[in-house]
């Protein structure tokens, strides 16, 4: 898994092979509020399936968020996320990809 940071957004690319995902967060901490996931257009001629859509992951990227939240003792909030269609569904990914996203926004902070 790679991360990078730009201007507080963050981007988490996992590719094993046959599967691969993006997750794109832009962070800020306060309050919890509503963020929009924006599906990017597919990259590539890979179609696994119909294409991902954000009410699927959605889900997922908010428990990640709770989860990583509570185990930091900390108020990251998301302002935006952002996938790409014809990423491959994996049961967790998203979830994993926020918790990994928010762990490096964290080490960041303490830098």
């Amino acid at each position: 898994m790679h991360i990078t940071e730009q201007d507080g957004t963050f981007t988490a690319q996992h590719v094993t092979g046959p599967t691969h995902n993006m997750l794109r967060l832009t962070l800020v901490r306060g309050s919890p509020q509503e963020f929009a996931v924006t599906v990017l257009p597919a990259i590539g001629e890979c179609l696994h399936y119909e294409g991902l859509t954000a009410e699927e992951v959605l889900p997922a990227i908010q428990s990640g968020l709770a989860d990583v939240n509570a185990a930091l003792k900390a108020d990251y909030v998301i302002k935006s996320a952002e996938i790409v269609e014809n990423d491959s569904r994996q049961r967790g990914i998203y979830e994993y990809l926020t918790r990994k996203i928010i762990e490096k926004a964290a080490e960041t902070d303490r830098a």
